[in-house]
């Protein structure tokens, strides 16, 4: 509605996003909104006698080599549009909400666990948490290593957040269900043990 888009407007002028992260597209696509395209091409914008515009650029035929700095991109649009046409926008939706209802549960887990707590409010499919002992930690990092040399599936991203330690969980692969979001808990339920 207006009122949200302009609540928007006030907080930014321009959105993008990763076509490879939940876009379900290869690497290399990326996804700019902005609210006045004008303000975009006047910045970047590259002319000369040698770069002859056509001289009607519009919304439906907008001059590209005016959006950025190269004069030129690789080819993305059939990749997006194929990934559009196979899972449909309600496809899309279906797996977004899943990630994210799965990332839903496991920071549940972590609110519920005296183990566990979560060193950052996260939304969407990232989850960032630490052991609640802060001098457990390397210990947990070091059995989950190990569980991971023994044949577990999942990957964790270790990181510092004002020198302390904790794992990121990105919730959001193709193929993740709930029963493998299930069996990450359970590990690092035994992990923290």
């Amino acid at each position: 509605n207006k009122e949200r888009s302009q609540t928007l407007q006030n907080i930014a002028t321009s959105f993008n996003f990763n076509g490879s992260k939940w876009f379900l597209c290869g690497f290399d696509s990326a996804f700019l909104f902005v609210s006045d395209r004008r303000r975009l091409t006047d910045v970047f914008s590259a002319t000369g006698d040698y770069l002859a515009a056509s001289g009607d650029a519009c919304a439906f035929n907008p001059e590209f080599k005016d959006w950025a700095v190269p004069l030129g991109r690789r080819f993305r649009s059939l990749r997006i549009w194929m990934v559009l046409n196979y899972f449909g926008v309600q496809g899309i939706r279906a797996f977004l909400e899943q990630a994210i209802a799965q990332a839903d549960w496991l920071r549940s887990q972590i609110d519920q666990s005296d183990a566990f707590e979560q060193v950052a409010k996260t939304d969407l499919g990232l989850v960032c948490f630490a052991t609640r002992d802060p001098a457990s930690m390397d210990g947990f990092v070091n059995r989950l290593n190990q569980l991971a040399d023994d044949g577990e599936q999942f990957l964790l991203y270790p990181s510092t957040l004002h020198g302390r330690p904790f794992i990121r969980v990105a919730l959001g692969g193709m193929n993740t269900t709930e029963d493998d979001v299930r069996s990450l808990w359970a590990t690092l339920r035994a992990a923290a043990q």
